[in-house]
């Protein structure tokens, strides 16, 4: 068995459980081992210290071993004769939920996507409580968006997995090893990992490359490439190419299909040693990689009109995040300390507001309890620390808190939590009305949706990027790779037209705070370069946008 599938049976026993109503802590110990036999590097069954690896530990060690003899474990069998293992499939619907899975099977008897469907159209759904029109219709639309899910990988679990294998292969081969592909570009979603090799002998290569801690098997070998699968459970291609065409493959390989043929195809690339060295055959500038998709790239490069994209380097702060004082798991000093490791000026602690009570939202009390506890820090936090606060907007466009609150703090993030799925003219009015008010400075994850698991809500973008270029407010590409919320593609027309952007972990601990690479990825894959973005702006430049733009008139 794979690392991947062995963690699916305990992600199985986590879920099942929680539909039972198990607690909390112990769900979340099978949750934290699963996560870590995920991205584990060496197959499972074959380890032969099982509490070695993260989360694991002496109960859990002993299920693993069961999994790996018979494919499963007696407590997740006995739990699947209460509860067929099959509703777990309900769980992938976008608005279906573990505590409305478990009432789909309790009350109608739903076990699978189809009887989900089957019930939708006999009516029953309809028959249970609280499955009102707008609950049946949010749940028809998720059956509809899954339908349309590729089932990719995102970046934030195939980025650092490519990045890994790249640095194991190469120090094998002793020769360098790139990542490309679809990765090497910053997409948000990748069907696989490719990786090119840089070599004189494939079959070599290759050979050293099947004997990857990760590599569960090969699928095809074509010319001078394998593709094997990982443990992980998504797929490796590895490309092989002679030193003095490094250039030509790194091209090649990085892609996209709409680039290569913008180029000409791939058989008119010349032959070089670097990716430079083809542009300039080309009569062109070296293009990023996060630039190769055929959106006027090529054009640009010929008349050296490309621009300079914005680097990691680029940001001197972060301006959305939390801490202990709502669902974050380390405290404001503990998160300005990461910071300053960072080489950040600046941090704004943006906490949730009282109505997201799931997250622990902050009430008006408590959040002014935070400014004063925020501001005795000044003369001890290694960063310049900003009051804030991620303020909820409600259904009706109001803020959780009232003008005179938000006046008190540095910086204030407004965030749609609900409502997705209003009519888009419904939805585009909350937006306008929340950048309308001169308190508010960034528009967090603006569409609340979640890669590959939910949907965005349905915006009129033409009419929001405008409303934000005359006021001045950012829109923020969330860099969390759950969310990554702008797109490309908006974040790109927002820009061009003159808004500001900020970019932002919406990080919940220390590590989190380097979620900003993917966040940076998609800026750099919208053209953006960084002067656009407000949180690359000096201390004294951020400090001075945040006090004009609040200034009546």
């Amino acid at each position: 068995m794979t690392n991947s599938q062995i963690a699916d049976r305990l992600r199985a026993y986590a879920d099942l459980l929680d539909m039972t109503g198990e607690s909390g802590f112990r769900l979340n110990a099978y949750r934290r081992a699963a996560d870590s036999i995920q991205q584990h590097d060496r197959p499972v069954a074959t380890e032969s210290d099982l509490r070695s690896i993260p989360s694991v530990g002496a109960g859990i060690a002993a299920i693993l071993d069961e999994i790996v003899a018979t494919g499963s474990f007696m407590a997740l069998d006995e739990l699947q004769e209460q509860m067929p293992g099959s509703v777990l499939a309900l769980l992938d619907v976008p608005g279906v939920g573990l505590k409305t899975a478990a009432r789909l099977y309790r009350e109608l008897g739903i076990t699978s996507l189809a009887g989900l469907e089957e019930s939708i159209r006999d009516g029953r759904l309809g028959t249970m409580k609280g499955m009102g029109p707008k609950a049946q219709i949010r749940i028809t639309e998720g059956l509809a968006f899954l339908q349309r899910r590729s089932g990719r990988s995102s970046i934030g679990a195939a980025l650092p997995l490519a990045e890994r294998l790249a640095a194991d292969l190469a120090a094998r081969i002793n020769a360098p090893v790139h990542v490309v592909g679809s990765v090497r570009r910053m997409c948000e979603t990748t069907g696989n990992i490719d990786l090119l090799a840089i070599g004189e002998d494939p079959d070599a290569v290759l050979g050293i490359a099947s004997q990857l801690a990760s590599i569960a098997g090969m699928i095809e070998r074509v010319d001078n490439s394998a593709t094997f699968t990982l443990q992980q459970g998504i797929d490796l291609r590895v490309a092989v190419a002679p030193a003095r065409s490094a250039g030509t493959a790194l091209v090649r390989w990085t892609g996209s299909f709409a680039h290569l043929a913008a180029l000409g195809g791939v058989n008119a690339l010349p032959d070089a040693p670097t990716e430079e060295g083809v542009y300039a055959a080309l009569g062109m500038d070296w293009i990023p990689p996060e630039l190769r998709e055929d959106r006027g790239e090529v054009t640009a490069a010929r008349e050296r009109r490309l621009p300079r994209l914005i680097e990691v380097g680029d940001l001197r702060g972060d301006l959305h995040l939390h801490t202990t004082w709502s669902d974050g798991s380390a405290s404001p000093l503990e998160m300005a300390i990461a910071a300053a490791a960072r080489g950040y000026e600046y941090l704004a602690i943006t906490d949730h507001s009282g109505s997201l009570g799931v997250a622990g939202g902050l009430r008006p009390e408590r959040l002014r309890e935070q400014i004063d506890v925020i501001r005795d820090l000044a003369g001890t936090a290694p960063v310049r620390l900003f009051t804030g606060s991620e303020v909820e907007v409600h259904r009706d466009g109001q803020l959780d808190f009232d003008d005179a609150l938000l006046a008190e703090l540095d910086v204030v993030v407004a965030s749609l939590h609900s409502g997705l799925r209003q009519p888009e003219d419904e939805f585009t009015g909350r937006m306008l009305r929340t950048i309308a008010n001169r308190h508010v400075d960034i528009i967090a994850h603006p569409t609340g949706r979640l890669v590959e698991r939910r949907q965005g809500a349905d915006v009129t973008w033409a009419r929001v990027i405008e409303a934000a270029r005359e006021t001045a407010t950012a829109l923020e590409i969330n860099a969390d790779p759950a969310r990554l919320d702008m797109t490309d593609v908006v974040a790109r027309a927002a820009a061009g037209a003159g808004v500001l952007i900020s970019i932002d972990s919406d990080a919940h601990h220390p590590d989190g705070l380097a979620s900003v690479r993917y966040g940076v990825g998609i800026a750099r894959r919208a053209w953006i370069e960084p002067q656009q973005v407000v949180n690359t702006w000096p201390l004294a430049d951020l400090t001075a946008w945040l006090r004009d733009r609040r200034l009546p008139g």
